[in-house]
Formats: C-alpha cells, sequence, structure tokens
C-alpha cells in the first residue's frame, strides 16, 4: 500500500479505479475504430507529455488496436495551479500525421485551450481525423467550447495530483488522483 502523501487532501481515484475505468474505455475506442480504414492499419496516438505518461501506458497496454505512438510537448501552465491562453509546442510530433487518424490522449481538459490548440494544429498538419481521451475533465473550468470523446472521469473544480498531475513537476508518481490541500503549498518544503 503506498502512503498518502502529506500534499493530499483526499483520495479521487485509486489506481485500481482508473485501470478499471480505462480498461473500458479501450474497449469502447477499438469498437469505433474497429471498421474504420486507418492509414498504414494503425492508428496513431499522441500523448501530451508530462501528465499523461501514467495513463497513455496504462492505456496503450488494454487497448486491443495496432497503434504508433508518439509524443507532444504544449505548455500552458503558468505558476503552480492556473493557466494562461497561449499553449506552446516545445516538442514536436516524430510522425506525420497526413491522413492519419489521430487519438490524443491527455491528463486532463480544464479550460480546453491546450487541446483546442493541439486538434487545430494536427488537423492543419492534415490529419483525416483527431480525437481525445482524457483521464480527467474538469468542465467547470472550461473556457472555450470544446469536448472529448472519451472522459475516464469529470472532477468538480479543484487542484488534483498524482497519477502523472503534478505540483512543481513533482509528486506525479503518487499510483491515485487526489485533491491537493492547496493550504499547505505556501509553506511547503520539499
Amino acid at each position: 500500500m503506498h502512503k498518502i502523501h502529506p500534499l493530499v487532501k483526499q483520495v479521487l481515484f485509486t489506481r485500481e479505479e482508473i485501470q478499471k475505468r480505462t480498461k473500458q474505455i479501450a474497449k469502447e475506442i477499438e469498437s469505433y475504430y474497429k471498421d474504420k480504414k486507418l492509414k498504414d492499419n494503425s492508428l496513431l496516438v499522441v500523448g501530451l507529455l508530462k501528465g499523461c505518461v501514467p495513463f497513455y501506458t496504462d492505456f496503450c497496454m488494454v487497448c486491443d488496436l495496432t497503434m504508433e505512438m508518439d509524443f507532444m510537448v504544449v505548455s500552458s501552465y503558468q505558476g503552480t495551479t492556473g493557466t494562461n491562453s497561449a499553449p506552446k509546442i516545445t516538442l514536436d510530433l516524430n510522425t506525420d500525421v497526413k491522413d492519419r487518424d489521430v487519438l490524443i490522449v491527455e491528463d486532463i481538459i480544464d479550460t480546453g485551450f491546450t487541446l483546442k490548440y493541439v486538434k487545430d494544429y494536427l488537423l492543419n498538419k492534415g490529419a483525416k481525423s483527431v480525437k481525445i481521451l482524457t483521464m480527467l475533465d474538469k468542465p467547470s473550468g472550461r473556457k472555450i467550447d470544446l469536448a472529448a470523446d472519451w472522459v475516464c472521469f469529470t472532477i468538480e473544480p479543484c487542484f488534483v495530483i498524482g497519477y502523472g498531475l503534478d505540483y512543481q513537476e513533482k509528486i506525479r508518481n503518487l499510483p491515485y488522483v487526489a485533491v491537493c490541500d492547496t493550504t499547505k503549498l505556501d509553506d511547503w518544503k520539499w
């Protein structure tokens, strides 16, 4: 059993719950793509680093589709807990997306700015289709009209950590998603 981190106010989803839901979503995605004519007979699965890594890995291991895996780094976060509206690609794909069906895998959708930017970017580069899978959706934070095609869990307004989600690039490795006790952040010492 993993010890609960002192910054955790409440565990929302355990590793087991996340993995169970991920398997269910993978089956839905398999069903959606099974009769599609995929270029190179494979789905291009794009992870948005760094937060997606645990969820992306879980998904790719249980999804029974032939896939190519690639990653992007798109920054939109400023400070510790907020977002701005000017995403910037700092690491682009190595894979040509022209005429490809692309599935973006994300850890959390908040404002929607980053995913809208990435989706439009991939479509402008010639992707045949771009769908979105997210582990967490926080619709209360949405600033633009954007919806994921597949959502594992919808959450209320809160700052979440663990399972890829960080505070100052740390504690991404917690084996659960938890609400951060933000009252402790000002005095927190690593």
